[in-house]
This record gives structure tokens, C-alpha cells and sequence, in this order.
């Protein structure tokens, strides 16, 4: 399914991809892309692009999925794409073997994905270009051996069971529900992607073999490469490999599209862990026209998409109703040529019926009095702006974006355009579109009569459903009601945008200490306020100048509640001084061409500030006042808008609400409780979010932005410059006291616990685990190394060998704020198997020094010297460097030592952190249990 989000229709007014024929000019392909076809019916498309020497990615897609199964075949489509990486070459290996002998790690160097309408294998060679024979060998044996055995299929089918039942949750029960009210009365509910339990159990290889003979065949692919190659000596290779299948009917596809109902469905979307509550009207359409590869059907695609980008702009203008807390639309393509339109009303509390009716009536309102000729011409503009912009600001495609633009064109059936073309193919047809087209666009979407309506309420509030009846009854009301013309942005008050002056800074600071460190092209500034500069005498990417301003106003400081800490500061970084509104200070911010971020952890506080790059040489390069100016607004006194107060507030009472039937929530307290003993984070009741205002908030962010501040500059600029900007804009700035926060760390020992309150027929085990150790580059390099090295183990052996679990996730890191190896290990399983393999995944760590041998430390000295090159030449990475630097010995002694990072990647180095990187002694361990009406409904 594609959809088109209306609240994101920028950038993609302007698809790069343009499938059905017509009398109409058919849109052209980009030059640079080769095509062909082998008498066997495979398409391929092949692109030269060497910015990345070496570098190749290969996809071959087959166009069928789980939709395209018969009724006896649930999950054989996903199966199948399992079970071709067991087929065999002329070689006794395994396709997979034989990838791994290449050096190819799965999920790395090969993969595949499964869909409803396809199923896509997908190749980055380890040796890039020099293997793209090899590529083509292993796409041969996966696509047309089908020589995998019933051997095979029961070896593979624990896995994909554990991978069900790691998707199992609110989210998929949630889309389910969704899916099955969407796409009511066609194959897809019943034929998700990964089936059912019952049907991967009950599956034989000669279903899925006779899926894979009717779908795997070359008129129903297409190969696509792109990268370092030459596309005029690959056809010969592709023909060698994949051309010796022989050609074969298609099937038809009727099965992929929606079956007209016409009639209104009513849905009720629902479920204990979900916080949902909106009120959605779908109407459900066929439209060929729109999805033809000619210039007509580019015309009809644009009449969309200027059409849907009004039809929210019209939405969010009109006054809401008591209740209805948004309005907003999104259009779905399905197939090769159904569509579902959304209509939806977030909905606060119980106001369905409120909800309902201003849904309906905006419906109406919008059918009587249609768009105004100001709405088409606002996007007609939109979209000039943007089509202008391609043609005078061209840039060319990135690799990443050749193979993304390439494969949606794969995905969508069309042909991949030029940019250049894309916009003058929109500017020929836009401005001979007309407002009765405009107009008739959306009377027809809303004319279908096949609709669904959906209703949805948190958790398990009680939710009464209309009747048919009384929905028909409401329309025919609102259509006999007298209705004022839609609101528009003209009738709205205008709000002066325009920043008053600037506040005056009060008076200057002064830098009272500078010291140099010339090695490392750093300087230490003590400024008279107490705060400190940590200045890097360089620029960021694209020219840009960054200011990180980190103080210890964590969430956790002592004296003050860390929930209203961190509201306190989440609603202080997009509040306005006083005197300006928000939308004042956002154009100030963009007139300055500045960004601001805040990110608060438990034990400190940091503010990123940012100078947008220059997208042409005639913008202004960056501005390092406006810079330090707009961290100097941030900490004045403000005023906390109240419309995102109560926002924030209403958010938070809903969590409240749902949280005692919340598993998720039950489940990270219980694991804070086992790791800290004792849950440190206080939630806050109803009572005191009701009784809580602005001025206690302002108060608390006042306390944290007193905190004394390191500043990390990054800006290639004259010191006699900086000065007098840092001692009026920053040492300017009056502080108080440090603030003391709360540590919390794991405490020592060995605690365990069981939940048995899970929703799914499933288990979910984690762990978490620590060992003392000092934090240097050098060892935080060797945890990273063998954490790879501990991952990897744990699925050969959780999910090779003892075919266990799907998904498996292990983390370590030396956390330089704790001095701590600190590990986590999480997987989830079959609850009768939890106990077997979470020995297994004990013994697999405990043994880890053990596997490592030359040949793995030699590999990943290598991975790390390639990184290493990337990374010292990466700003990012050196300022982050920089602060570990400074935190850690007060200087930056790192940036000169980094160089000397892939040496330390030894066996004797990394032979004793290895015992210590799962430590048994400091283990914890939580496990989520089915409930036990689940357990007993499961067996």
C-alpha cells in the first residue's frame, strides 16, 4: 500500500516516479537508466554511480506477496522467500553457505523482505562490484532452484514461527483491525504477510513450491543495480544467470484490488493497550485514470495532489467544535488502481457524536460551497516554488537516492523521470488545471458510496457505536442545514509575525582565562560568569557552526519532581520571551538561519544550536551572532504557551488513564524496580497534573537554566571576533549554584522476577548487567568490537542452531558517565523454551573469550580502521569526541589520541573485557509472561 500524506505533500508533489497505457504521450525514462529484457520476460534497469568507489546494490523483485496466495496458501508467500536461502547450485552448499563463504553477512550483505503485493531479495556485496557475478549466481539459485526440501521447511519453520510471534502486539493487533475495516470484503485481512500461527505450522513444501512455480517466474521480475558498474557489459551476465529460465504466463491479479461495496460500513477499532481516540470516514474508489504512465495521467495525479493538499489546508482552518481536538486527511493507493480516502477527527474524552458531526459537516460544507479560486492558486504557487527550485538549484541524485528512486519506481510501476523533467512536466500541465476540475476532484472522492466509518476510543473505554440509520439521519440534517462558506486563512485574524527588537543583553561578561591546545586546535575559555568555552577552531558539515551548551539540570536534579523537570524544559524550549509570540520567534530563528534542540537525561542538560547550512552560494554565510543570540533568548525569563501546556497536560492524563491496563507500562517499572531497587522516577498523579500551572513550570526551568554551563563552540573563526560576541551574549548570562542530581545506577547483585500479565502467547526475556571499569577510548573501542562479536554468537546460536527465537537484541557499551561496562540483552520465545535458551544465551557469553581467534580480531581491526578513517574526518564525531575529552580529564587529549584506536584491537586486550562484558555476579533479569488465560488459550 502507498500512501500519500497530506500533512507531508512538500517534496512529494513532485514524484520522482510517474501503469496503465493511454492515448497520451508516455512519460519518459531518466537517460542515465539502461533497460532491457530477456526473451525470458525479466525487465532489469542498470545505473552507473561511482561517487561510492566499489559500492554496488542489487534487488531483484518478484511482483507477488501474501495477496496473491490462494486460500490454502496463508503464509506461504513469506515461507517461500525463507526457504530459497536453503535451494542449492550446482554445489552441494546452500545458497546461504555459499554467500557466507563469499564473506556475506545476512541482514549486512543479503536479505529479503516479503509484502502483500511483492517480495524483494536484496544484495549489497561485501566485495562490492568485484562480486557482482557472484550477486547474479546466488539471485539464479534463490529465484528458480526451488530445490529446498521438507527438511528444510521444518528446520526454517521455528524461526518464522518465533518471528510471528515477535510481531505480536498492540501495534499489529491495531493495524489488523485496521486493515480488515479498510480493505473489508478483499483478500488482504486474511492473508497477512506473516500468516498465522496455524497455517506456517500447517504448510508443506509442495504448497509452497507450487506458490513459488506460479509467481517466481522472469515476467514477473525485475533486477535492479546500481553503483559502481558498467551498464553495457552487464546484459551478457544477467542473461548467463538469470535468462536460462524459461518464460511463463502470468496469473491474473484481481485479487489485489479493493471489491466496491456500496454501502456504509460502521467499525469499532479497539484495544486494551492502545491510546486511539478518533473518529475516521473512508471512501473507497477505483481510479485507473490516475495511475496511467502517460502525460494525461502525471495531469491527473497532480489534480490529486493539489486537490488533498487543500483539503487539509481547509481542514485545519475551520473553527473545532468542543471535543474534536483535530481534523486531517490521507489518501491510500491499493493495487494497481483502488484508493481509500481518510477523513479523521482526533476526538478528546467521549465526543464521538461532537466528532462525528463536524466530520460530516465540514464533508458537506466543503460539497456546497467547493474550494475558492485563493485555494488553487496557493497550491498551483506551492508546487511552482518547488518545480522552479529543481530547475534552477539542480542537484544531482545521491547513490542512496538513485536506489531509492529506482526502487519505488519498481514498487509503484511507473518509469524513474530526470528531475529536470519531473518539474517541467508539472509546469506544463499546472496552470491549465481549473477550479471546476479542482472542485469535481474532491465531489468524486466523496461521491463514492462505498465508505467505512471507524471509531476508536483508548484502552477500554466504553464506546457506543452509531447505526447506520442514525449516521444517514445526521447527513440528511447537516445537508437540510443552512452552512457559511468554509473559513479560510484570509478570514482569520492576521498575527503579526514580525520579532519585536531583540532584548537587550544585560551587562557584558568577560573571558578571564584562555588556554590553547595547539595539537589539538582547541581553546579553553573561563568566562566571568562561571560558565566555561570549549572552543574546536573548525566548522561543521556544509560550513555549519554549532554551539552545545550542557549544564547538570538533568531531570533528576534533587529539589524538584523529574516529571515536572523535564515538562518544565520540553515546554521552555519552544516558549517565546516576553512580549513575543511562538510564530515571532520561529521567523527570528529563520531570519538568523538557526536551529535549537534540547535533549535532558537523568543527570544533565544540553541545548544544541545549530547555523543552517547554505542550500546556493548567494545566501548568507553562517551566523555566529545570531548563533549565540538565540542561545542567550533561551535563557531569559519566558512564558509557556497555554494551548501547548494543556496539550501536554490532556497527554499525560491520558497515559494516566490507561496505565493500569498498560502492560508495557507494568513492565518497565517492574524492570526499574529490579535494576535500581527501587523505582526512582515519580509519576504524577491526576491530582497534582489538574492543579499544576505555567508560573510552577516557569519557575522550574528558571532553577534549571541557572545551572552553570560548558560550552562546546565548533566554528572556524577569528578569536578577536569571538570575544566580544561570547562576553556579551554568553558570559552576559547570570547564574546560580550547580544543581546535585539523583545517580542512578544498577545496584549490585543477582535479581530476578516474572510478570505473568503478557497479552500475546509469548515470552519476552530481559537482562541487564554490569562490571566496574574506567572508561577509556581505547577500551570503549574494544566493548564495541565485542559487542558485534557477542550478537552475532547469540543468533547463531539462539537462532541457528536451536532454531529458539526471531528476534534477539544485545547492547553494551562502556558508559563513561558510570565507569561501567553496562550490557542488555533482550529476546523474545515460545514460553516453554525460555528457560532452555536464556542457559544458552549464558553459556554463549560466558564463552566468548574463547572465539576469539586471529582471523575475528583481524577483521575487526580492519572494520574499525575503515570507520576510523570516516569518523576523524567527520565534524559530528569530532565534537563528540571533544565533550567524552573534556568530561572524562578536563581536556582534549582524545582528538590526538584517536588515531591510535584500531591498535588497540588486540586478543589480549580484548581476551579480559570480554568476561567481564556479561557479568553474572551484577545480573538482573525480568520475564513477561503470557496471562494465564492467554497461556491456556495458546496450548
Amino acid at each position: 500500500m502507498r500512501k500519500i500524506i497530506a500533512s507531508l505533500l512538500g517534496p512529494l508533489l513532485l514524484s520522482a516516479c510517474a501503469s496503465l497505457s493511454g492515448s497520451s504521450p508516455a512519460l519518459p525514462w531518466d537517460a542515465q537508466v539502461v533497460r532491457g529484457q530477456l526473451a525470458n520476460g525479466l525487465e532489469y534497469r542498470l545505473l552507473r554511480e561511482a561517487s561510492q568507489v566499489g559500492r554496488i546494490d542489487v534487488r531483484l523483485t518478484v511482483k507477488a506477496g501474501s495477496v496473491d496466495e490462494t486460500d490454502d496458501q496463508v503464509g506461504v508467500a513469506h515461507l517461500v522467500e525463507h526457504l530459497n536461502f536453503y535451494s542449492q547450485g550446482p554445489e552441494s552448499r546452500t545458497v546461504r553457505q555459499q554467500m557466507e563463504q563469499w564473506g556475506w553477512v545476512q541482514g549486512l550483505h543479503y536479505n529479503a523482505v516479503t509484502n502483500y503485493d511483492r517480495t524483494q531479495y536484496l544484495l549489497s556485496p561485501a566485495a562490492g562490484a568485484k562480486q557482482t557475478e557472484q550477486a547474479l549466481q546466488a539471485l539464479a539459485i534463490l529465484m528458480f532452484a526451488a530445490n529446498y526440501s521438507a527438511a528444510d521447511l521444518e528446520r526454517e519453520r521455528p524461526i518464522v514461527v518465533e518471528e510471528w510471534r515477535g510481531g505480536l502486539g498492540v501495534a499489529q493487533r491495531m493495524n489488523q483491525q485496521r486493515t480488515a475495516s479498510q480493505r473489508i470484503g478483499s483478500r488482504y485481512p486474511a492473508h497477512r504477510t506473516i500468516g498465522n500461527e496455524a497455517a506456517i505450522r500447517a504448510a508443506t513444501v509442495e504448497q509452497l513450491k507450487a506458490y513459488q512455480q506460479r509467481w517466481y517466474v522472469p515476467g514477473n521480475m525485475v533486477l535492479s543495480i546500481v553503483g559502481d558498474i558498467d551498464p553495457q557489459a552487464l546484459p551478457g551476465l544477467i542473461q548467463q544467470w538469470l535468462g536460462q529460465a524459461p518464460s511463463q504466463a502470468l496469473a491474473t491479479r484481481d485479487q489485489r484490488e479493493l471489491p466496491l461495496d456500496p454501502r456504509l460500513k460502521i467499525v469499532q477499532l479497539q484495544d486494551s493497550q492502545s491510546g486511539g481516540n478518533q473518529v475516521a470516514l473512508l471512501f473507497r474508489l477505483h481510479e485507473a485514470t490516475s495511475r496511467a504512465n502517460t502525460q494525461a495521467g502525471l495531469r491527473e495525479r497532480l489534480i490529486d495532489r493539489l486537490t488533498l493538499s487543500a483539503l487539509l489546508t481547509q481542514l485545519r482552518q475551520q473553527p473545532r467544535v468542543p471535543g474534536v481536538r483535530s481534523l486531517t486527511v490521507q489518501k491510500s493507493q491499493i493495487g494497481e488502481y483502488s484508493s481509500v480516502l481518510g477523513l479523521a477527527a482526533g476526538v478528546e474524552g467521549d465526543a464521538h457524536p461532537q466528532a462525528l458531526r463536524q466530520l460530516l459537516t465540514e464533508i458537506e460544507r466543503l460539497r456546497r460551497h467547493g474550494f475558492q479560486p485563493s485555494d488553487l492558486s496557493r497550491e498551483q504557487q506551492a508546487i511552482r516554488g518547488i518545480a522552479r527550485r529543481m530547475l534552477d538549484q539542480p542537484s544531482p541524485r545521491t547513490f542512496e537516492q538513485w536506489v531509492n528512486d529506482l526502487n519505488d519506481a519498481t514498487l509503484q510501476n511507473r518509469p524513474l523521470l530526470p528531475k529536470a523533467e519531473i518539474a517541467r512536466l508539472h509546469l506544463a500541465e499546472l496552470d491549465g488545471i481549473t477550479l471546476a476540475e479542482f472542485n469535481q476532484r474532491f465531489k468524486r472522492w466523496s461521491d463514492s458510496p462505498d465508505q467505512v466509518l471507524q471509531l476508536s476510543a483508548p484502552g477500554l473505554t466504553p464506546l457506543t457505536l452509531p447505526t447506520v440509520d442514525q449516521v444517514q439521519a445526521l447527513r440528511l440534517e447537516i445537508a437540510n442545514s443552512s452552512l457559511d462558506a468554509p473559513a479560510t486563512a484570509s478570514a482569520a485574524p492576521l498575527v503579526d509575525t514580525t520579532p519585536p527588537p531583540l532584548p537587550v543583553a544585560l551587562a557584558p561578561g568577560r573571558v578571564l582565562e584562555r588556554q590553547g591546545f595547539a595539537a589539538q586546535q582547541v581553546e579553553h575559555w573561563q568566562l566571568s560568569n562561571g560558565d566555561r568555552l570549549v572552543w574546536l577552531k573548525r566548522n561543521g558539515k556544509q560550513e555549519q557552526q554549532v554551539l552545545l551548551a550542557e549544564s547538570s539540570a538533568g531531570f533528576m536534579a534533587l529539589g524538584s519532581l523529574g516529571w515536572r523537570n523535564q515538562m518544565a524544559a520540553q515546554l521552555a524550549s519552544q516558549s517565546a520571551p516576553p512580549g513575543w509570540s511562538e510564530p515571532q520567534l520561529q521567523r527570528w530563528r529563520k531570519e538568523q538561519r538557526v536551529s535549537l534542540s534540547l535533549d535532558q537525561q537523568a543527570q544533565r542538560l544540553q541545548l544544541k544550536l545549530s547555523t543552517l547550512p547554505s542550500a546556493t552560494p548567494a545566501e548568507p554565510a553562517p551566523n555566529l551572532e545570531g548563533l549565540l543570540q538565540a542561545y542567550r533568548l533561551s535563557q531569559g525569563p519566558l512564558q509557556i504557551d497555554r494551548q501547548d501546556f494543556d496539550k501536554t497536560r490532556a497527554d499525560m492524563l491520558g497515559r494516566l488513564a490507561r496505565a493500569r491496563d498498560n502492560v508495557r507500562e507494568q513492565q518497565d517499572q517492574t524492570l526499574r524496580q529490579l535494576q535500581y531497587r527501587e523505582d526512582h522516577w515519580q509519576t504524577p498523579t491526576p491530582e497534582q497534573l489538574h492543579t499544576l500551572q505555567t508560573t510552577q513550570l516557569e519557575a522550574d526551568w528558571q532553577r534549571l537554566r541557572r545551572a552553570p554551563v560548558t560550552y562546546y563552540l565548533m566554528a572556524d573563526v577569528d578569536a578577536q571576533r569571538l570575544q566580544p560576541l561570547v562576553e556579551n551574549q554568553l558570559a552576559s548570562i547570570p547564574r546560580g549554584p550547580a544543581l546535585s542530581t539523583q545517580r542512578v545506577r544498577q545496584a549490585p547483585g543477582q535479581r530476578q522476577r516474572e510478570l505473568h500479565i503478557g497479552l500475546e502467547p509469548r515470552a519476552l526475556l530481559q537482562a541487564a548487567s554490569y562490571s566496574e571499569q574506567t572508561w577509556t577510548p581505547e577500551d570503549a573501542a574494544r566493548v564495541a568490537v565485542l559487542r558485534e562479536l557477542a550478537r552475532s554468537a547469540l543468533k547463531q546460536q539462539l537462532r541457528g542452531e536451536a532454531s529458539g527465537v526471531y528476534r534477539l537484541n544485545f547492547d553494551s557499551e562502556l558508559n563513561p558517565q558510570n565507569q561501567r561496562i553496562e550490557s542488555q540483552l533482550s529476546f523474545s520465545s515460545d514460553p516453554a523454551r525460555v528457560e532452555e535458551l536464556w542457559g544458552l544465551a549464558r553459556r554463549t557469553l560466558a564463552n566468548l573469550p574463547d572465539s576469539i581467534d586471529v582471523a575475528s580480531v583481524a577483521k575487526a581491526r580492519k572494520q574499525l580502521q575503515t570507520q576510523e578513517a570516516l569518523r576523524r574526518t567527520d565534524p559530528e564525531t569530532q565534537l563528540h569526541r571533544l565533550v567524552l575529552s573534556e568530561r572524562q580529564w578536563g581536556d582534549p587529549r582524545y582528538l590526538s589520541q584517536q588515531h591510535d584506536l584500531p591498535q588497540a584491537i588486540h586478543s589480549a586486550a580484548l581476551k579480559p573485557l570480554a568476561k567481564r562484558l556479561f557479568n553474572p555476579q551484577n545480573l538482573v533479569q525480568l520475564r513477561l509472561l503470557p496471562a494465564p488465560a492467554i497461556e491456556d488459550g495458546a496450548r
